[in-house]
C-alpha cells in the first residue's frame, strides 16, 4: 500500500455518516522509534471530516507500514512478469497473484519483522490518544510519542474506532493485547502518566472493526495469552479484577467474505481461549459478500478471491454498517433493505 490507501473507505465511511466537509490536506507523521532509530516504520496521514453546522467531528487516521514487509513482496515479485503468466491459465494466474500479495504478509510478521509492524501500530495509537488536531504541524517527522505530560490526554474525550484489514486485525490485536499486559505491570500500574490513559479506558467501549478478518489463521504458532478464559473476572461491574482490565468492552466485529480464502468468522469459543480477557472482548461477525459470484461456464460458480479479500472499502452495506451497525431501530437505509442478522441472548442456554 502507498499513503491515501484508505480512500475509498473512509468517502464510503464519510459518506454514511453525512460528513460533507473535510480539510483540504492531510496532517503527516513519519514515525520514529527510540529502540529502532534506523528503520523505516511507515507513517500516519490524518484526515478531518465534519457535517455543515460542524457539530460531529471525525478525525481518521490512516496507517502505512508497507515499507516494513514491501521487501518479502518483492522478493516473489519476479513471478508475476509475463515470463511466468503466459504459462499459466487466466484463473490460476489471478489465484497466482492473490497468493504473490497476500502471504507474505503473515510470513513476514511472524518472522523477523513483527516487532517493527508493532511499533508502527503502537506509535499509531500513542499519537491518537495523546494528540489533538490543532496541536499538529502539516509535517511530524523525527518525534517518538511516549509517555509523558500529554500521553493518554485524548482518552476521556474522544470515541475510538478501529478499522483493520486483513494482517492488520491480528497485529492491532497483538498491540492491543501487550498494551493491556503492560499496564497491568506493576512498574507501569501507578505511573500518573499511564493512569492517564488506563483509567477512562476502564469505562470505555472500544470498537475494532476487521475487515477480512484473519485472526484464527495467524493465532497458529502464537504462544498462549497470560490471561484468557477470565472474561467474568474482569468485565462485569462487580467483577473482582474490574480495576485491571484495559477497557470496559472491546467489540469486535469479524468481516468475511464467504469466497475470501484469508479470511475467517470469529467463533465466541475461540474469543475466549484465545484473546486476552483483560480486552473484556465481544464478538460480532458479519458474512457480507463483497465480490460477485458469476457461473464459471456451468462448471460451477466463482468469485475474484482477490476482490473478496479487499474489495470491503467501496462497499456501501460496509459503510452502512460501519457508520450505523445493525440490530436496532435505525440502521443505514441499504443495511435495512440488503442486509439480516440475528441477535444472540445468553438466557437461551438456560
Amino acid at each position: 500500500h502507498s499513503p491515501s490507501h484508505g480512500t475509498e473507505l473512509v468517502s464510503n465511511l464519510a459518506h454514511a455518516l453525512g460528513l460533507t466537509v473535510r480539510s483540504p490536506r492531510p496532517k503527516r507523521i513519519v514515525f520514529k522509534a527510540p529502540t529502532m532509530p534506523e528503520a523505516e516504520l511507515g507513517e500516519l496521514n490524518l484526515v478531518r471530516f465534519t457535517d455543515d453546522n460542524r457539530k460531529r467531528d471525525l478525525i481518521f487516521y490512516e496507517l502505512t507500514w508497507s515499507p516494513i514487509n514491501q521487501p518479502a513482496k518483492d522478493a516473489v515479485a519476479f513471478d508475476n512478469s509475463e515470463i511466468y503468466r503466459t504459462r499459466r491459465a487466466s484463473l490460476n494466474h489471478a489465484m497466482r497473484l492473490f497468493v504473490n500479495d497476500v502471504a507474505p504478509d503473515p510470513i513476514a510478521f511472524a518472522g523477523n519483522k513483527g516487532t517493527a509492524i508493532l511499533t508502527s501500530i503502537s506509535q499509531s495509537m500513542c499519537w491518537m490518544w495523546s494528540s489533538t488536531w490543532s496541536d499538529l504541524p502539516e509535517e511530524t517527522v523525527g518525534q517518538v510519542c511516549e509517555i509523558g505530560a500529554k500521553f493518554g490526554s485524548r482518552a476521556t474525550i474522544d470515541d475510538v474506532a478501529f478499522i483493520t484489514h486483513s494482517l492488520g486485525s491480528r497485529a492491532t490485536m497483538d498491540a492491543l493485547q501487550d498494551i493491556a499486559r503492560r499496564a497491568d505491570d506493576v512498574g507501569l500500574a501507578d505511573d500518573p502518566d499511564v493512569l492517564r490513559l488506563t483509567e477512562p479506558l476502564k469505562q470505555r467501549e472500544v470498537q475494532l472493526f476487521m475487515l477480512s478478518n484473519q485472526l484464527p489463521l495467524l493465532e497458529a504458532g502464537q504462544e498462549p495469552k497470560e490471561v484468557t478464559g477470565r472474561a467474568a473476572d474482569y468485565c462485569g461491574p462487580d467483577s473482582p479484577f474490574a480495576d485491571r482490565r484495559f477497557v470496559k468492552a472491546l467489540k469486535m466485529i469479524a468481516f468475511s467474505d464467504p469466497n475470501d480464502i484469508m479470511s475467517y468468522p470469529l467463533p465466541v469459543d475461540w474469543v475466549d481461549h484465545y484473546v486476552d480477557s483483560r480486552l473484556c472482548p465481544e464478538v460480532t461477525n458479519v458474512t457480507i459478500n463483497v465480490a460477485n459470484v458469476r457461473s464459471l461456464l456451468g462448471l460451477g460458480e466463482v468469485a475474484d478471491p482477490l476482490t473478496a479479500h479487499t474489495g470491503y472499502g467501496a462497499d456501501e452495506r460496509v459503510g452502512g454498517l460501519l457508520a450505523q451497525g445493525a440490530g436496532h431501530g435505525e440502521p443505514a437505509e441499504i443495511v435495512q433493505e440488503r442486509c439480516t442478522w440475528f441477535s444472540t441472548d445468553e438466557s437461551l442456554m438456560n
